[in-house]
């Protein structure tokens, strides 16, 4: 049983009404997934995707002069937002 709610990786083994069988390194585990449950996919973008109006979540790394760079974007698209 997964005592706290958290699963940092794992792999659906089967999926039946409403919940979900998952392979992770502890074992499996079935856990319920309500029909409100939004289900977000990602995929490699690029910079024509930083839109106008786009909402994003950006990760970044201060350089030596403090200065932030970024390392990674995530862009969410048709009006949704992407999860942290």
């Amino acid at each position: 049983m997964i005592r706290i709610g958290v699963i940092s990786v794992a792999f659906v083994c089967a999926m039946t009404a409403g919940t979900a069988a998952l392979a992770q390194a502890r074992g499996e585990h079935t856990i319920v997934v309500p029909d409100s449950v939004p289900v977000v996919t990602t995929e490699p973008g690029n910079r024509s995707s930083l839109a106008p109006g786009a909402h994003v979540i950006v990760y970044s790394a201060p350089d030596a002069d403090g200065k932030l760079t970024a390392t990674r974007i995530s862009v969410g698209r048709n009006g949704s937002v992407p999860p942290i």
